[in-house]
Order: C-alpha cells, then structure tokens, then sequence
C-alpha cells in the first residue's frame, strides 16, 4: 500500500509538471513530501556520485558503499516518486495537449480547485506569524502576478502567427522534390551553419531543462508555463510523446543540475528562515490562482486557440457548469486529503 501511494504522488507530481500554471512543487507540498524530497536531493553530492559509480568496482567494498548511500538518500522512496513521475509524463503527454486544447477550461477549472485549497499547507507550517512574514508572503505573490502578467495579449497572438507561419512554409517545403546534386551542394556549402545551430540548440534545451525544473521545484511557479514563455513547451511535450531520446537527454540534465542546485537553494533557505521561506512559498502557491485561473478571453489563429487574459464568466452555459464542477471536484479532492492527514495517528 505505501508503495503504491508514493507512486502515485509520484503520478500527481509528474502530471503537475506538464500543465502550464501548475507546479509540480504545489502537488509535493499537497501530498505532504515537499521537505522531505528537498532534503534527500540537498544531500546528493560527489560523495553520493562515487558511491553509486562503486557499484561497478564488482567488489563487495563498493557493494557496501553504495548500498548505505542509496539508504541513507533513501533510495527506495526516490525511485518511486520518479517512477510514478515519468510514467504519468509519458502516458499524460499527448492526452494533456487534447485536454489543453479541447477542454481549456474543465481542466484548469479542477487544477484551480487543487491549489485553491493547498494554500492550507504551506500555511500550516509557518511556526509563527509577523510583519515580515507577512511581506515576504506579498513578495511571493507580486512575483507570480508579475512572471504571469510578463507577456502581453500581443505577444502571444505573434508568437502563434509566427508558428502558423513556419508550420505553412515547412508543409509547402515538404511537397518539393530538390537535384540530389544541388542537395549535396547545398549541404556542403551550409555545413558549418547548420553545426552552429546544432549546438546553438542543444544549448538551448539545456538552458530549459535548468529554468522548468528550478521553477517545478518552487510551488506556485510553473516550469511548463515558463517554458511556454520561452517558447519551448510544445518542443518538449512533443519530443516526449515521439520519445525523441537525444533531445529529451539533454533536456535531462539540464533537469538534473537545476534540481540539484535549486534544491540545495531552497533546503538552506527552510533551515535558515523557515518561516519568512514557508510564507514566500505561500505567496507562490496563492499568486498562481491567478496564472491558472479557467476563464480566459480567446482567439483562433489558423486551427489553433489562444489563450489570453482573465476574464470573468458572462453567462452561465454547460461549458461553464463544467467548469465549475470540475473546480469543486478539485476542492473536494484536497479535502479528502486533509481528512485523511488529521486520521494519521
């Protein structure tokens, strides 16, 4: 049973992380295992690297060495978080861009109703209540306001002119036929640019695994949502539904060195300050109500609909009526968590 429970925080985490305006840090701090994880991955260093990498000696003292490292990061526990993690991303991917797309707001309508309520928890756990709780608390929620407010209307509608655009020119090269020797010619005249733009991109990709996963490690803020603000979030969700393996390893361990140093951050920070930290947290978690509000002015740009500023419902249609339920169900569902958390002995 408690290894089929941290799979599925594990689940909830990983299908957190790929919905822009979710964080993935939000659902830890729901679940109850936010600390917890930050301090196993602050205490990942060299050390631990060595030990792992002992294994591979074959003899019974690096056996020893990495089996009391993997118990003391509690490896166990780690696993299966991030096995429930990446199987929910694999299998969520391609049916989140449907949900996105089809049912916008039934879909961020329950995922309101989540972190509406999972405000509780960060509260909870600040000790002690002052002024300067208070203002750190209002610094976290103006950064949210400010991150989600930080592209206008404007931009976006651009943004997807430009991908309308590039979609029509790249269906309109496909249909040509090109002189292989004209091809060959081609190539060997762009070489070095074509290199250039390869590694200019693989940089690229590396520099948005650091930026999502720092931002998926802080609850309020969503690493989706900035990477859809650095226009790599379709890049990435479709790599990860055609399992584009190189552009997903790099992408990986940009992941992997923004985890490690966000977490060492963020576990100083809780040890530190834990309270002024805790009420920063709280100020996320209640500012990205904002960037994950349902109701959203619209626009259709070829076949695709973007989606704008907040707006208030006009009428009360069956669209909306789903919305609203869905909310509800998402409320319902933290308060069946907080039932659950007051039985535990």
């Amino acid at each position: 049973m408690r290894h089929l429970k941290d799979l599925s925080i594990g689940a909830v985490i990983g299908a957190a992380n790929i919905i822009p305006g979710v964080s993935g840090g939000t659902m830890a701090l729901i679940m109850g295992v936010y600390e917890k994880l930050l301090t196993i991955l602050s205490s990942i260093s060299f050390a631990s690297i060595k030990a792992f990498l002992g294994v591979f000696r074959f003899n019974e003292k690096g056996k020893q060495q990495f089996i009391a490292e993997f118990k003391r990061l509690e490896g166990f526990f780690l696993i299966k978080i991030m096995v429930g993690a990446i199987v929910a991303i694999l299998l969520l991917a391609s049916l989140m861009t449907f949900l996105l797309q089809k049912h916008h707001d039934p879909t961020y309508g329950f995922f309101f109703g989540l972190v509406l309520l999972s405000a509780v928890y960060p509260y909870k756990l600040i000790r002690r209540i002052n002024p300067l709780v208070v203002v750190v608390m209002l610094i976290g929620l103006g950064s949210v306001f400010a991150i989600s407010n930080s592209v206008s209307n404007q931009t976006l509608i651009d943004k997807a002119k430009q991908k309308l655009q590039l979609k029509a020119e790249k269906t309109a090269n496909a249909g040509k036929k090109e002189n292989t020797t004209k091809t060959t010619s081609s190539m060997k005249a762009t070489l070095p640019t074509s290199t250039s733009a390869a590694e200019k991109s693989m940089l690229y990709i590396f520099i948005l695994g650091v930026v999502a996963i720092t931002a998926m490690v802080l609850p309020g803020v969503s690493g989706s949502f900035l990477l859809l603000l650095l226009g790599g979030y379709f890049e990435i969700l479709e790599a990860i539904a055609t399992r584009d393996l190189s552009l997903l390893s790099i992408f990986g361990v940009g992941c992997l060195v923004g985890l490690l140093l966000s977490s060492r951050l963020i576990h100083f920070l809780l040890n530190r300050w834990h309270d002024a930290t805790m009420s920063f947290l709280l100020g996320l978690v209640i500012g990205s109500l904002w960037m994950i509000w349902p109701f959203k002015h619209s626009m259709l740009i070829g076949d695709q609909v973007i989606y704008l500023n907040n707006k208030l419902p006009t009428s009360l249609g069956s669209g909306e009526m789903l919305t609203l339920l869905t909310t509800t169900a998402g409320i319902l569902t933290i308060v069946a968590f907080l039932w659950i958390e007051k039985k535990k002995p």
